[in-house]
């Protein structure tokens, strides 16, 4: 068995090098592997099948659908307007608004390109006219959207929960905080490099609007409605009305009738599109999941994890020297790959270390979701770098640049999450 487990594991990572997609070099590499120790191919299918039939994964199609919803149903734009007009006059205040409303976004979609792409759109015009450089404002957009999948709904913890059987409610009560803190650590960074680039802040969006009370309230009445889908997302799930299932039902229903009925963004005639591109983004995560069952049947059959865990244990016994190396592997695999195939195949190896070293699989999930998350930026193929890129037209030289200060602060709120585990837990207990 040990040569087929290397050249199944050889496959795999020649796969992945020459730029085959994730979910085929999944299954191709374990397909060998089958093959090699003669295993029925009535289990490929089983396998392939049983991968995705889960129910807590139904949550994946609604929350894109309700994502492109809200993104096209103009939730963003209110969301903006009321958060300018609070914040917007400040040392660096477009940077800081761009964070906030990235976060409540976040809230809403759980995905980190609808943010970008939503987000973006609107505040780079903005910043521009405010003097902001274009790579420095796009690095704050492209930083931000990393809140999307790390405050829920999230689809990599998910991910991290249907693998682990850990409670879904008690991870997207972790995440609250986790989110919060990744914010806060970007909005001091903002602030620091606007103040120090003199970057002032606006404090109106429109032309010759100007800030009063009245015209705040009259701003955060407008944006009520858009508020209104994070309070029905989270609120239903952790008072227990709903499970995350049926709150992602409740969020495409609510956001729908938004955009049709109340802000009026969005036509009967833009709906087949929506679903449609909801459908796309839901069949290439399924892909994924199935093929990495296939590859986590193969990872347990072959005893890797046990492999890993003497491994790793004779690094060290000590568990924070190896929370240190298993951070460094997750993030040196978000360089070149998305969260949700890191999360698929890693999971069935570190998890059982992570036992072994009894530290709470709850607060592991918080740390590995967070980590991966941090890949959507980190070169040289972070989704949201390219992303970013295509919104606003900067090089990837100049936008590396200037997203690494952003990098290096979501760093350290990694490791003070990691390593000091009641900045997340005390929630959820």
């Amino acid at each position: 068995m040990t040569m087929h487990l290397v050249l199944f594991l050889v496959v795999a990572i020649v796969l992945l090098v020459i730029g085959v997609p994730v979910g085929i070099t999944l299954g191709l590499s374990s397909i060998l592997f089958f093959l090699l120790e003669g295993i029925p191919a009535m289990t490929v299918v089983q396998r392939l099948f049983s991968g995705c039939d889960v129910a807590a994964l139904m949550c994946i199609p609604f929350f894109i659908l309700a994502g492109d919803l809200m993104a096209k149903g103009g939730i963003a734009k209110r969301l903006v307007h009321v958060c300018n007009m609070a914040i917007g006059n400040v040392t660096g205040g477009l940077a800081l608004v761009t964070i906030v409303v990235s976060a409540i976004f976040a809230a809403m979609t759980g995905s980190a390109m609808a943010c970008c792409v939503t987000i973006g759109t609107i505040m780079l015009p903005y910043m521009l006219e405010a003097g902001y450089s274009k790579e420095f404002s796009t690095a704050i957009f492209s930083a931000g959207s990393v809140l999307g999948p790390i405050i829920p709904p999230s689809t990599a913890m998910i991910i991290y929960a249907v693998n682990t059987n850990v409670s879904l409610t008690d991870l997207y009560l972790m995440g609250v905080p986790a989110g919060i803190y990744f914010a806060v650590g970007l909005a001091i960074v903002a602030y620091f490099l606007c103040r120090k680039n003199g970057y002032k802040g606006k404090s109106r969006t429109d032309e010759g609007e100007k800030f009063t009370v009245k015209e705040f309230l009259k701003a955060l009445g407008k944006a009520v409605p858009a508020i209104g889908s994070p309070l029905i997302i989270l609120g239903s799930i952790y008072s227990g009305i709903c499970t995350p299932t049926e709150s992602a039902v409740l969020a495409v229903l609510y956001s729908l009738v938004i955009g049709l009925f109340v802000y009026k963004e969005i036509k009967i005639k833009d709906i087949p599109g929506i679903l449609f591109n909801a459908a796309k983004g839901t069949a290439n995560i399924m892909f994924i999941v199935a093929g990495a069952s296939l590859f986590a049947f193969v990872i347990s059959y072959a005893q890797l994890p046990q492999i890993l865990v003497n491994a790793l244990l004779g690094i060290s016994s000590n568990k924070y020297v190896i929370l240190i190396i298993i951070l460094v592997i997750l993030l040196i695999m978000g360089c070149i790959m998305d969260a949700t195939p890191i999360l698929l195949i890693t999971i069935p190896m570190f998890l059982p270390v992570i036992q072994q070293l009894e530290i709470s699989t709850l607060q592991f999930g918080i740390i590995m979701c967070s980590a991966v998350c941090i890949g959507f930026v980190t070169p040289p193929f972070g989704t949201c770098l390219f992303t970013g890129m295509s919104v606003s037209g900067v090089s990837m030289q100049k936008l590396v640049k200037s997203i690494m200060p952003f990098i290096a602060s979501m760093l350290v709120v990694l490791l003070l999450i990691t390593f000091i585990p009641q900045l997340t837990l005390w929630i959820a207990r």
